[in-house]
């Protein structure tokens, strides 16, 4: 008697699309605010400003202070003054080495700032360097 052996046969593989999903992306709100800077989103920035105060315990940088000056002047002019006196005392204690003649340049480059943002910022950066 003549067994019958069947021959395994391979099989054929079903196309199968795999899926990965993706999450949101980390949040750091240092990129976030200064991209809302650089947006011109002054309240947006203001509270992520204050989130990276909390996350890292101490102010943001002098340096990125100094951008929200031209949009306080322009959308909160009343604020102005305050904000850039503020901004001014933090340069002078940040700043080492920093003398009356110095100051005195930045108080007036911050003087300026209202009505010409783009050379007062220019003036800023040069007596902070």
């Amino acid at each position: 008697m003549a067994v019958h052996q069947t021959q395994p046969t391979a099989r054929t593989l079903t196309p199968m699309r795999t899926y990965v999903r993706m999450g949101p992306r980390p949040w750091k709100p240092a990129v976030e605010l200064d991209a809302a800077l650089e947006r011109g989103e002054l309240r947006f920035a203001m509270s992520l400003a204050e989130e990276l105060r909390l996350e890292r315990g101490k102010p943001i940088d002098l340096a990125t202070a100094s951008r929200f000056l031209p949009l306080i002047a322009k959308e909160s002019p009343q604020e102005f003054d305050a904000w850039a006196l503020r901004w001014l005392s933090r340069w002078v204690s940040e700043t080492p080495g920093a003398t009356i003649e110095q100051a005195a340049e930045v108080a007036a480059a911050l003087a300026d700032l209202p009505s010409e943002p783009v050379v007062a910022l220019d003036a800023i950066r040069h007596a902070s360097s």
